[in-house]
């Protein structure tokens, strides 16, 4: 069974997390996460790219009830998959819109703030960054990411409290860029993808803003090294 979910609505490829209860990250969804991502990459789908979760969850992350298990191999493989499949979503040679329909923690909101746009369900999922709580030190792609988008006072409340918050919340903060009603989200997150693909420079003017961090994500990959695995 598929761990992650690739369907179309229309010209727009959505991609979904699929490792009911919580979509938890485990070695093979990152790995089939990446491939499904570079897949795509080869054609981008012109109406964008929409990222979800199945069933009531975006994702809560890495299961730390099943890397801990992890040989030393498998956990570097996990670290090195992790850091690509992030460098391929954040510099997706289209328009990505994160559609986070539950709760969004630790890799999981990393995972919505590499999306070119965030939409969130009105709920009281809970969001956030928890590594400094789970004791699970950041990889360099990952936070990489989080010091791109987030600004910079914010980014040390979150990065270091492991604070959760709601989607009103992210809202307020910037983080997601609306609040919609549940059963609405996949067909605004598709519209939204549509709409900001059919820019003609859209692609372009992407890989222009986010070069600088692009640029170090892509060197972190190509290397196969990173802090975390020394």
């Amino acid at each position: 069974m598929a761990l992650v979910n690739i369907t179309h609505e229309g010209d727009t490829a959505v991609v979904a997390f699929a490792r009911p209860p919580l979509n938890t990250f485990d070695l093979e969804l990152i790995e089939e996460l990446h491939d499904g991502l570079q897949r795509l990459a080869v054609e981008p789908p012109p109406g964008g790219l929409v990222l979800t979760g199945e069933g009531a969850a975006f994702s809560a992350g890495v299961d730390i009830k099943v890397t801990p298990s992890y040989s030393d191999e498998q956990r570097a493989r996990l670290v090195r998959t992790l850091n690509s499949a992030i460098t391929e979503l954040y510099g997706f040679p289209a328009a990505t819109v994160a559609a986070v329909n539950g709760h969004a923690i630790g890799g999981a909101f990393v995972m919505m703030l590499a999306c070119d746009a965030r939409l969130a369900a009105d709920t009281q999922a809970k969001l956030g960054l928890t590594e400094v709580t789970a004791g699970i030190p950041y990889p360099a792609v990952p936070i990489a990411v989080v010091s791109a988008e987030i600004e910079p006072s914010l980014r040390r409340h979150l990065v270091m409290s492991g604070a959760l918050i709601e989607p009103a919340d992210a809202l307020a903060a910037r983080l997601v860029d609306d609040v919609v009603a549940p059963h609405e989200l996949i067909a605004r997150a598709v519209e939204l993808a549509r709409d900001r693909a059919s820019a003609p420079a859209y692609a372009l003017v992407k890989e222009q803003l986010k070069r600088d961090a692009l640029a170090h994500m892509r060197a972190v990959v190509a290397s196969g090294s990173d802090p975390l695995l020394e």
